[in-house]
């Protein structure tokens, strides 16, 4: 119980719970980052596909 209270009230554990927080919304900035271009790269493949495809047919 001592350690938790010292987590929340001594420097070095509000440091610590501020690098863990840090860490934390950097991997969701990261992870979007990476979602988003991969959604974007995809979307990118499926219409070249789509122009191929109508190009083929004429």
């Amino acid at each position: 119980m001592d350690a938790l209270i010292d987590l929340f009230t001594s420097f070095s554990g509000l440091l610590s719970l501020g690098v863990i927080a840090f860490i934390f919304l950097m991997a969701v900035f990261f992870v979007r980052l990476i979602r988003n271009n991969v959604e974007k790269a995809v979307a990118e493949q499926d219409r070249i596909a789509a122009q191929a495809a109508g190009s083929d047919t004429q």
